[in-house]
């Protein structure tokens, strides 16, 4: 019989971030960090959006129109958008200080889009100066 493995267990085949490579090359890795005005608009954001939610669930209960099914659509796109963001913030945290715990392709995608543009931006500059 084999032993169950504890879901909460950290899975050690997890790739995380560049740790590894600055322990073994003695560099320091500054893990990437969203500043803290960033992060408490994105959440008063999330609190607006998650209340349109309700608020067009409740006038949809009442009397359904064309206002509530607006409030609760757009509540519930944008809370779920907004809390994708913040996802991916957290997980990028997680990954350049090496305690990613789990990967997500979404994210992983989402980064690689994000350091190709950005590569792209400093070639760009680099090849007009």
């Amino acid at each position: 019989m084999t032993a169950k493995k504890d879901p909460r267990s950290i899975n050690k085949d997890v790739t995380t971030g560049d740790v590894g490579v600055a322990v073994e090359s003695g560099a320091l890795v500054k893990p990437n960090k969203v500043k803290l005005p960033i992060r408490l608009a994105a959440f008063a954001l999330t609190v607006i959006t998650l209340s349109w939610f309700f608020e067009g669930w409740r006038e949809i209960q009442r009397e359904p129109g064309l206002v509530s099914v607006s409030y609760l659509f757009f509540g519930t796109i944008l809370t779920l958008m907004l809390l994708t963001v913040q996802g991916y913030w957290i997980y990028i945290e997680e990954k350049s200080t090496g305690k990613l715990v789990r990967k997500v392709k979404l994210f992983d995608a989402i980064e690689a889009k994000l350091a190709a543009r950005q590569q792209n931006t400093k070639l760009e500059t680099r090849d007009r100066g």
